[in-house]
């Protein structure tokens, strides 16, 4: 088996906004393995922030003994990374794992024995915008292209500002099924006053990702009924989900953050056992992660999942978006094609 390793920029069409910062770019670390003819492929975003790092990343790959690799990607029996390193054993386990489907001759989803029917609606993230045109602009271009479901980042700094821009596309567009994630950024007493008055799919993030602040706003909502509360950024590891029990509806499960595939279909598996809803989503990935994370759409109450034309794919994609519909590649592993 042969492993190669890169660091990969991702260009974007125009500025990423969220509460954290705002990024024209995005680096993300791209794995390839090559054993018995196939190459298999794997992906480990690295947002600024998060631990990970590009040079760390690269030199744990390059470290590795290969011949010791487990051939399933059991993550069981992957080493173990320092947390600078984090994205580079996400990216091999997936790759591992596209590697075994090929070799099986099925798309990982099949493999998995998951029905691709069910899958829920796609929505289409905007990031927050700086002016009322600007997102009604983006929200336009989304419709154009078929979306009828989206999520709108939120945490501007100006909570009046937040609600009004929901109220806004809301009232232009009645149609539409909106979500929001303010990524940690409202205060818990802002929050508690802005949830109950929105209509809207649910709400991602809207505390910091302390529990105490989870604590804090439900304790001010009491039993005042909400939208779904969906925890993000509150969960990063296995126990963040016991302890979220009680406090967020469901969770944002990403690769990156699960360590790959396999720790990410534990999570959902413990979530469910815990009541808890079961959000897919992805950072700002190529087409590699964004496919790897598709394969588990199956299982997920919400899906949050860029479409290839808002976020390039390049260089590698195994699946699409019509309108609201995710479309699954029926190739074996990830059915990864050029893009």
């Amino acid at each position: 088996m042969i492993l190669r390793a890169e660091k990969f920029t991702i260009r974007l069409s125009r500025p990423f906004r969220i509460a954290h910062g705002s990024s024209d770019t995005r680096d993300t670390i791209l794995v390839c393995l090559q054993a018995d003819g196939l190459q298999a492929h794997g992906e480990g975003a690295l947002p600024p922030y998060y631990p990970s790092q590009a040079a760390a990343c690269l030199d744990w790959l390059g470290n590795l003994d290969v011949r010791a690799l487990p051939p399933d990607g059991d993550d069981r029996l992957i080493p173990p990374a320092p947390a600078n390193a984090a994205a580079a054993r996400a990216a091999l386990q997936i790759a591992l794992r596209d590697l075994w489907g090929q070799r099986g001759g099925k798309p990982l989803w099949q493999a998995w024995g998951l029905n691709p029917n069910p899958i829920p609606p796609c929505a289409r993230t905007v990031s927050l915008p700086e002016d009322e045109r600007e997102l009604m602009q983006r929200i336009a271009e989304g419709r154009s292209a078929g979306s009828r479901y989206f999520k709108l980042k939120s945490g501007s700094g100006d909570i009046a500002w937040d609600e009004n821009c929901l109220r806004l596309v809301l009232a232009k567009n009645p149609d539409l099924h909106l979500s929001v994630d303010a990524n940690a950024a409202w205060s818990t007493a802002d929050a508690a006053r802005i949830i109950p008055r929105l209509a809207v799919e649910f709400v991602e993030q809207p505390v910091a990702r302390e529990l105490d602040a989870w604590k804090e706003l439900r304790g001010l909502l009491g039993n005042t009924k909400t939208p779904p509360l969906v925890a993000d950024e509150s969960l990063q590891s296995d126990r963040d989900l016991l302890a979220l029990r009680g406090l967020a509806d469901g969770v944002n499960i990403k690769l990156l953050k699960a360590g790959g595939l396999d720790g990410a279909r534990r999570w959902i598996r413990q979530a469910r056992t815990l009541g808890l809803g079961v959000m897919i989503g992805v950072m700002v990935e190529t087409g590699i992660g964004r496919t790897a994370a598709a394969q588990l759409a199956p299982l997920a109450d919400w899906l949050d999942i860029d479409p290839p034309d808002s976020i390039p794919v390049a260089p590698l994609s195994g699946f699409r978006v019509e309108g609201d519909r995710l479309i699954l590649s029926g190739g074996p592993g990830l059915g990864l094609e050029s893009a």
